[in-house]
């Protein structure tokens, strides 16, 4: 069992499976909100769906529309279950923030250090405390 201690941007608790990509990625135009789908033809998660899972992106990239798109994505329930990066992602957080203010619900963002971000592999199920401390064994995947 591996033990990472991300630094929160925005608090939360979650049990997921990841969804990484090494990437950075524009929520404006690079996901279509009321599917949760990545539709950035350039994007390597190009097709697939972040609803529910921990998205792991180096950065953001873009416009600061992206703060709307994460807010749309947690009104309409297609949402990532957290995301971690490693460069802090204030537009995106703002989203977040925003949906905990209207909706009473958001998503977890955290931070890490460029070699723990690496660290982590597709479909492993992270375990995020409230406190930041994510665990994980790279050998439970989910299917």
């Amino acid at each position: 069992m591996t033990e990472l201690k991300a630094t929160i941007v925005v608090a939360g608790s979650v049990c997921a499976p990841a969804l990484c990509s090494k990437v950075p990625l524009s929520f404006w135009g690079g996901v279509d909100p009321h599917t949760g789908e990545v539709i950035d033809v350039h994007h390597d998660l190009n097709g697939q769906c972040m609803t529910g899972k921990v998205l792991l992106i180096p950065a953001g990239r873009g416009s600061c529309s992206g703060s709307g798109i994460m807010l749309e994505m947690i009104r309409q329930q297609t949402a990532p279950a957290a995301l971690i990066s490693i460069e802090a992602e204030p537009i995106i957080s703002l989203g977040s923030i925003m949906g905990y203010e209207l909706y009473q619900r958001g998503v977890p963002i955290f931070t890490l250090k460029e070699e723990e971000f690496n660290a982590i592999k597709d479909k492993t199920v992270l375990n995020i405390s409230q406190d930041g401390i994510i665990t994980f064994d790279n050998s439970s995947v989910e299917g």
